[in-house]
């Protein structure tokens, strides 16, 4: 797992005790803006060598006026009253788990005094906010009222012990707060702490599959009216949503179920009532135990507008775990599936003449500015047209696939060098540094210098390396090469380029870099104080990247020699937009497609769409060959979303479903299945010909991080709100069906995080080869495909066949 790194201040000096106050200005004036992790924070802040701290982000000084935002909160108990296990317990009610405690230097077996503190999963950056959060958990603990001064100042302590190594939800924090509010003002909501975040606030709409309410709704409900609440047929829950039976029959619930329940609860008809009658009764005859907490969830979620959770989000029982919310599982079939569209497929030899016709055609005419993009089913014999191609530049995804095309060409050929490999480890490694950190040219300078090098293996190697690039200039015979090698050229003199399968993770690249990196060599080259002048200041949030006033040749010539960085800071320099989370930054890059040369783009996953908006003053001609009558089968099974999240819940259960048969799934996911591949998985399936004409079963519904779906559609134009882009379960219409999905509200990001799913769903299904081998493909996965004969809702009942093509 990747370790969120935090701005915050940090003194420059150790103080190993609490000084008198006289000398509170020698420790104000050593604080210094730093970044670092959990792990860091706490060994920075503890003695032998401990520094004082302030969780806040200036600019400038630490002053109120200069404040930025807050990620880390303290909280001071020096009162005595109440124990850090009290605390943990009140706060883990609300499941809430402190990131770490410790104890003062004033602590002592009379009065134990420690501190608490909270890393945040998003920064608070509105003052009055901050003050009304660090001054209701005043009245919720007996702590030191200075712990609501944004610019306090912290010293270090003794015993750190770290609690959590993830972020706090800033969301159930809020929670926590606004309910002893409202139970406080017997439920009354008007004092609640109202905090949305947009550019310059906060927001819990900007979901990244791990926030607390995640949204979970049926698009044919109006959620936000308040006559329109649904009816359903109680008994019928109660019978499919263990949670709500034994809520029904007395169990007694916890806050996080409660909480839950309540958010399904309120749209319901009647269901605010039913429940609080519920939970009235059973208090009465000394079965449950709610406090006024409890009955405070239910006006406090109503106020919020909470969307209904998932049932599976905070229910306990087995049976519950592939539920959404209430009301979709009463009223809707889980996993249904509506045919919009039907076309007519044609034979494989229909569809193998018009692609060898169009492809003949495109290469005869003399058109350079049009890009051809040949939609074409896994396995029409591609390859074969490849491996006549003459003088022409052939580009694959991997070079693995690329040394298997060239034990079948047919014509006279140079293949591009494999990722070099020197036999000298330090070696090796400072070849490898330079490019992890976004310096190829560096590295190729590195190379060039051992080539020359007197009678050595690692000189012989070079001198391979570079001969065999230099023959790839020779444009009498067709090169074979990798999309990044060809699209990180500068040239090429052939007059055609061709592209296997879809080059599109080359030409846009998401990378991270961080602030840590760069503000550890600012004080060693001058001109980075200037960008981090420009990044510190920004609030979390998603922008286009500035033309920063660095000089990339004389920053080269710096790094000669220096293992400075740790990230691709070069790259992140020149990228187009970036995304701010802290100190953690994950940016894009857009490469342009060759110049001066006949691009061909061959793969059954290509979106026209995606290229045209990407690149609006090209020229695209789609030729389209996709939909083909194949000899196997594809039976997909929609019961399931089968996202990591889901497969974190019955990904066992799938397993024993397939038993020994061959799965593709997610790479961490392999473990779970008792056979399955070991190069072979979602992202990794382009050119593998090792499982053809074999039974498959595929078990996945890829979602990718959102924050790639984001920075691809600020690229392609998209128009959308990075804080308020909310992800729910919805009923959408894509590609030619109707069916249920955890996607976007917004239009333009539910068609790239679809397209781009589907894509790597094709890729899976067609390591088979169904459309020339009789063999059988299982998917399990929430995404329809339109290469699949028959959907399924559950395997093994024929009643619930859904649709058939």
């Amino acid at each position: 797992m990747e370790e969120n790194e935090f701005v915050y201040f940090l003194s420059d000096k150790v103080f190993n005790f609490k000084l008198d106050k006289k000398y509170f200005g020698k420790v104000h004036k050593s604080m210094r803006q730093t970044t670092s992790n959990i792990n860091d924070f706490a060994k920075k802040i503890s003695r032998p060598s401990a520094h004082s701290w302030c969780g806040g982000e200036f600019k400038g000084s630490i002053d109120k006026k200069n404040w930025v935002q807050s990620s880390i909160l303290g909280l001071d108990f020096d009162k005595g009253g109440i124990t850090i296990e009290q605390v943990y317990e009140k706060f883990k009610e609300f499941g809430i788990v402190p990131t770490l405690h410790y104890d003062t230097f004033s602590t002592s077996l009379q009065l134990r005094k420690f501190r608490v503190v909270l890393f945040l999963d998003h920064p608070i950056n509105d003052q009055k906010v901050f003050t009304k959060i660090m001054g209701n958990l005043e009245k919720i603990f007996p702590i030191d009222t200075q712990c609501k001064n944004v610019s306090r100042i912290f010293y270090g302590g003794t015993n750190v012990n770290i609690t959590n190594q993830d972020t706090v939800s800033l969301e159930k924090l809020l929670d926590f707060v606004n309910i002893h509010i409202v139970s406080r003002n017997k439920n009354n909501t008007r004092s609640i702490i109202s905090y949305e975040y947009g550019a310059n606030k906060c927001t819990f709409l900007n979901n990244t599959n791990s926030n607390g309410h995640f949204f979970a709704s049926n698009t044919n409900i109006n959620y936000t009216s308040k006559e329109r609440r649904v009816r359903i047929d109680w008994v019928r829950a109660r019978t499919k949503i263990k949670v709500l039976d034994v809520f029904f029959e007395g169990e007694w619930l916890h806050h996080e179920e409660l909480f839950g329940l309540a958010t399904n609860m309120i749209y319901i008809d009647g269901g605010e009532k039913l429940m609080k009658e519920t939970m009235e009764k059973y208090n009465k005859v000394g079965k449950t135990f709610y406090d006024e907490n409890n009955f405070s969830i239910l006006p406090y979620v109503k106020k919020m507008k909470y969307y209904p959770m998932p049932v599976y989000k905070f229910s306990k029982h087995d049976i519950d775990s592939e539920i959404h919310d209430i009301i979709t599982e009463v009223r809707s079939v889980r996993g249904h599936i509506e045919i919009l569209r039907k076309e007519e497929k044609i034979t494989l030899q229909v569809a193998e003449e018009k692609m060898i016709s169009s492809f003949n055609e495109v290469l005869k005419n003399d058109e350079k500015e049009t890009t051809y993009i040949f939609n074409l089913p896994t396995a029409i014999g591609k390859t074969r047209l490849l491996t006549d191609l003459e003088k022409s530049v052939i580009a694959f995804p991997t070079n693995n696939l690329k040394n298997e095309v060239c034990t079948k060409m047919k014509t006279d050929f140079v293949a591009s060098p494999d990722t070099i490999n020197f036999k000298n480890p330090s070696l090796k490694k400072r070849i490898d540094y330079y490019y992890q950190i976004g310096l190829p040219k560096k590295a190729m300078k590195i190379i060039r210098k051992i080539s020359k090098s007197y009678n050595t293996l690692d000189a012989k190697i070079a001198n391979d390396y570079i001969i065999q690039l230099e023959q790839c200039n020779d444009v009498e015979k067709s090169i074979l090469t990798t999309h990044k090698r060809v699209l990180n050229s500068e040239s090429t003199s052939h007059e055609t380029v061709v592209f296997d399968e879809d080059p599109l993770n080359s030409l846009v690249e998401i990378k991270r870099t961080s602030l840590t990196d760069l503000s550890g060599v600012q004080y060693l080259y001058e001109p980075l104080r200037g960008v981090l002048d420009i990044l510190h200041p920004l609030s979390d949030g998603i922008f286009q990247t500035p033309e920063f006033n660095v000089d990339f040749e004389d920053l080269f010539r710096f790094c000669d020699d220096k293992n400075i960085f740790e990230t691709n800071v070069f790259d992140f320099l020149r990228s187009k937009y970036f995304i701010k989370k802290g100190a953690n930054i994950q940016y894009v890059l857009k490469n342009d497609l060759p110049k001066g040369s006949k691009n061909i783009i061959m793969s059954g996953t290509v979106s026209v769409d995606f290229y045209q908006k990407l690149y609006p003053n090209r020229i695209f001609q789609c030729i389209d060959v996709g939909n083909v009558s194949q000899v196997g089968s594809i039976i997909q099974y929609t019961g399931r979303s089968c996202s990591r999240d889901g497969l974190f819940r019955y990904g066992d259960k799938i397993s024993k479903e397939v038993g020994s048969e061959t799965v593709i799934t997610f790479k961490d996911f392999k473990g779970i299945f008792e056979n399955s591949p070991d190069e072979i998985h979602f992202g990794n399936c382009s050119g593998y010909d090792v499982l053809k004409g074999k039974d498959l079963v595929v078990v996945g519904t890829p979602h990718r991080n959102n924050n790639e779906y984001f920075l691809l559609a600020k690229l392609m134009g998209v128009d959308f709100d990075y804080f308020h882009s909310v992800f729910r379960y919805q009923k959408v219409q894509f590609n030619g069906f109707e069916f249920m999905i955890n996607t976007f509200d917004n239009e333009g990001l539910r068609n790239i995080q679809l397209t781009l799913m589907q894509s790597d769903l094709i890729q899976a299904v067609g390591r088979a080869r169904t459309l020339r081998y009789d063999c059988k493909v299982q998917l399990y996965s929430g995404l329809p495909l339109r290469i699949a004969d028959t959907f399924v809702i559950k395997k093994g009942d024929v009643s619930e066949v859904c649709a058939k093509f």
